[in-house]
């Protein structure tokens, strides 16, 4: 069980850095806001979240 909650960590640690990415890439200016991209951007977010939430209360059988 140890392995899927670590693997559940990592993912949220790469979605939030690519989360932070995709801001950074807004605030610099290299491209402008779209609805396709800024979608990206809250799925992520939500992603990040579910992972973390979902590594810290793992189901139990």
């Amino acid at each position: 069980m140890e392995e899927k909650q670590r693997y559940l960590r990592w993912l949220a640690l790469l979605c939030a850095v690519m989360a932070a990415f995709c801001l950074g890439v807004f605030i610099i200016g290299y491209k402008d806001p779209s609805f396709g991209r800024v979608a990206t951007l809250v799925a992520l977010v939500i992603a990040s979240a579910a992972c973390l939430w979902l590594s810290k209360h793992p189901r139990k059988r």
